[in-house]
């Protein structure tokens, strides 16, 4: 049966915005709004960084090792319904934060199903999504979505903030914020997405699969000078190859660096006396905070407009450069230096958006779009203990210190020798027997 073009209609391209916004929900309000509801609860609960940081660490681990099961989840129920479970858990974890969270065992093991909820309502879902929608437009796509978490990293926190201001500084009123946001994310889910363009007759990019061909080849397309996977690689053939342990390694160091600027830039900047009550909204450090994730946005579109062009090493080495040197610039930000506190999370931002969509890109044109699923199943929990011990380990040596200095001097060492390591990250071969 002759197949045709379905490019005029391509739901591929309404799934996009609809992706970003479900997206940017639960990252957005669940996973970058407890560092904003964290000062107002250590103070009101007396607990330490070290402590309360404790909890987002077992969040982000929890957001990668929920990779274990996603494979089987999406295989099971599709993409879709696996964000549409992983939305209400961390709805209903987080209206049990506000109800249970000053008990601080209880505090802990929700915080563990709150990164659950996240894994499954999150990331791998939507990467998964966008490599079965799209081929030749495949950077462009995943810079455009995954942008909506600087986007919602930017509004959603100060939504958070000024909650919680106007009802007293009541920390309950963040997570009373993310429970019903999460549970929109849901519902919006469940209506608007579709787990592969098969499902309603179409094809990748809207294209016939000659037409894909001939994108992929053809000079009027613009031709793509990335590696590309010829076949899907097996799980158990991509663990044998050094090139991912490089890719896992190398961007571990370098989100270890991102996290604990991003977890500490609002303690951090209260300690040098800036203020959320300041009558300038951009001295206080919910808006620095703000302003990291909302830079992130450059280097998220950045990629998709090179990440066609540029193979995605030589990409993730500039962006741990750039991290590196915002890292520096948390260390010297202060009252007197207000140049670096608007310069850091210009460098950071930009540093960890264009990590983050490089680092799907990678894997799926190393290893094949139908492999990364399984492939997430080990490079996302690896990667999350690398990267989210960072948030605990800076808040502990600042109660021990009384400062971050040592904190950002491991982080900085970490990125930079991430930002050298990928650029040794070769794409592996496939033996002749898979591509046959």
């Amino acid at each position: 049966m002759p197949t045709k073009a379905t490019g005029s209609g391509f739901y591929g391209w309404w799934l996009l915005p609809i992706l970003c916004l479900v997206y940017s929900i639960p990252i957005g309000f669940a996973l970058y709004g407890p560092p904003v509801i964290y000062t107002y609860m250590s103070k009101a609960l007396s607990w330490e960084r070290g402590q309360i940081n404790l909890g987002y660490t077992i969040i982000g681990i929890m957001l990668g090792m929920g990779a274990l099961f996603l494979p089987f989840l999406i295989n099971r129920f599709g993409p879709r319904k696996t964000l549409v479970i992983g939305a209400a858990l961390t709805a209903i974890s987080g209206l049990l934060v506000a109800f249970f969270g000053q008990v601080y065992p209880a505090y802990l093991l929700l915080c563990f199903f709150v990164g659950l909820g996240l894994s499954f309502g999150t990331v791998l879902p939507i990467q998964a999504l966008v490599l079965y929608w799209f081929n030749v437009h495949r950077a462009l796509a995943m810079g455009l979505v995954l942008g909506g978490g600087a986007i919602g990293g930017f509004i959603y926190p100060q939504i958070v903030s000024a909650c919680i201001i106007n009802f007293g500084g009541d920390w309950r009123v963040g997570w009373y914020v993310i429970a019903i946001t999460c549970f929109i994310g849901a519902v919006i889910a469940m209506i608007a997405v579709r787990n592969r363009p098969e499902d309603l007759g179409q094809h990748q990019d809207g294209l016939s699969p000659q037409q894909l061909r001939e994108a992929m080849l053809h000079a009027k397309h613009k031709p793509i000078r990335t590696y590309r996977s010829p076949v899907n690689w097996k799980f158990r053939d991509a663990v044998r190859t050094r090139s991912l342990w490089m890719i896992i390694a190398a961007t571990g160091f370098i989100f270890f660096l991102w996290q604990a600027v991003l977890t500490q830039t609002t303690f951090h900047l209260r300690d040098i006396g800036f203020s959320p009550a300041d009558p300038v909204i951009f001295l206080r450090p919910e808006f620095v905070y703000g302003m990291i994730l909302a830079c992130s946005i450059i280097g998220r579109l950045s990629i998709s407009f090179l990440g066609e062009r540029i193979e995605s090493r030589f990409l993730i080495s500039i962006a741990g450069f750039s991290l590196v040197i915002g890292g520096i610039l948390f260390w010297l930000a202060s009252r007197d230096n207000l140049w670096a506190v608007y310069l850091f999370p210009l460098f950071a931002g930009f540093g960890f958006g264009a990590t983050y969509v490089s680092v799907p890109l990678i894997t799926g044109n190393y290893f094949g779009a139908g492999a990364f699923p399984s492939i997430s199943a080990i490079t996302s929990p690896v990667s999350s203990i690398f990267q989210f011990s960072s948030p605990f380990i800076a808040g502990w040596l600042y109660d021990v210190n009384g400062n971050y200095n040592l904190a950002i001097l491991i982080g900085c060492s970490g990125a930079l020798i991430g930002a050298i390591v990928i650029l040794f990250c070769r794409p592996p071969h496939p033996r002749q027997d898979a591509i046959n």
